[in-house]
């Protein structure tokens, strides 16, 4: 038998033990958000400049295609899967729509819709592999990813593709827009967020969504349960390329161009973003609105280190540390639930 509870453990006229401060579940829970702020203000003391409205607002624009990418890896990785062909899907499908427009003379929207149909079965080729040939997502998307950039750079020659002459101004706004007069964000802030929103809603608020976290829990209970896993995990994929379209028609219309690139970085900082939204959430679980605040976390962290004058090599090498803190954090509250 159990011994009574000690009386020094337990307030006077109730039955409940006292609980001291458990600062590793405090850190496990919030720890995301304290270096969050804690950025801010370190950043806002060393650069007067760093929260000026103006730069705050080129921030959310630059941050916007990030931020497409990683709501799509949100829901594969919430189903317990990755997709390394996120950012080769962006970059190929960037380079066509661009290509078919400068030197092919099509139509804007009819590009676009090429873009889209490239992105929708890349992400459809990913889902069958994955879930019906039973493939490992990391190994397929990781091949499929380096496909698409050969496929980028064979049908770009190898080059930048430029067409700040040639881009209809309904295409460039997209990219640079300001749909007066809501607070002077671009038109990609915008269609971010509409974005977020879409996803937020499926994946708290639809049955889709929570038979999308039954299998990112338990796959083989779930397709007990009755949930077509199979369906499902290659709905992901698909959506992914989706959201690669949306990525790659903005950044390309606000730059006027497409760069020969493999996206390394961007994979990178997506990735980064997903995980630490899910350090910031309570059950460590993938959602939406802590993708959003890993992505303004290290847009806030880019914008600081590129006030103080840092190298591109210097902001991968933090947005790595960032991951790493990120992995921290969800080990950490995982092994607190």
């Amino acid at each position: 038998m159990s011994e009574p509870a000690s009386p020094s453990l337990s307030r006077p006229g109730s039955g409940r033990r006292s609980k001291g401060f458990d600062l590793l579940k405090f850190v496990s829970r919030y720890g995301v958000v304290i270096t969050l702020l804690a950025s801010i203000l370190i950043f806002s003391i060393l650069n007067d400049r760093f929260l000026e409205a103006d730069g705050i607002r080129t921030s959310l624009n630059l941050g916007s295609p990030l931020l497409m990418l990683a709501l799509g890896l949100t829901a594969v990785l919430a189903m317990g899967d990755f997709d390394l062909s996120v950012t080769g899907l962006q970059s190929a499908a960037g380079a066509m729509v661009v290509i078919l427009i400068v030197n092919h003379d099509w139509t804007w929207w009819l590009a676009v819709l090429a873009g889209l149909l490239l992105c929708v079965f890349a992400g459809s080729l990913n889902g069958a592999l994955v879930s019906y040939a039973g493939m490992p997502s990391f190994i397929t998307t990781l091949a499929t990813g380096l496909i698409l950039i050969g496929v980028r750079y064979e049908i770009a020659d190898g080059r930048n593709i430029t067409g700040s002459r040639d881009l209809p101004d309904i295409y460039r706004d997209f990219g640079v827009g300001k749909p007066e007069p809501w607070l002077e964000l671009n038109t990609p802030v915008w269609i971010a967020a509409g974005l977020a929103i879409l996803m937020w809603l499926l994946m708290s608020k639809t049955e889709m969504g929570r038979y999308m976290y039954a299998i990112g829990g338990n796959p083989e209970a779930a397709r007990l349960s009755g949930i077509n896993v199979r369906a499902l995990r290659a709905a992901g994929f698909t959506l992914v390329g989706f959201m690669a379209l949306f990525a790659a028609f903005t950044s390309t219309a606000r730059s006027a161009s497409a760069v020969a690139d493999s996206g390394f970085s961007t994979l990178l900082g997506a990735y980064a973003a997903a995980f630490l939204g899910a350090a910031a959430s309570k059950r460590t679980l993938f959602n939406v609105p802590g993708t959003v605040l890993g992505v303004i976390f290290l847009q806030a962290v880019d914008r600081g280190l590129i006030l103080e004058g840092y190298s591109t090599g210097v902001r991968d090498i933090a947005k790595g540390c960032i991951l790493l803190l990120a992995m921290a954090f969800t080990r950490l509250g995982a092994s607190r639930q």
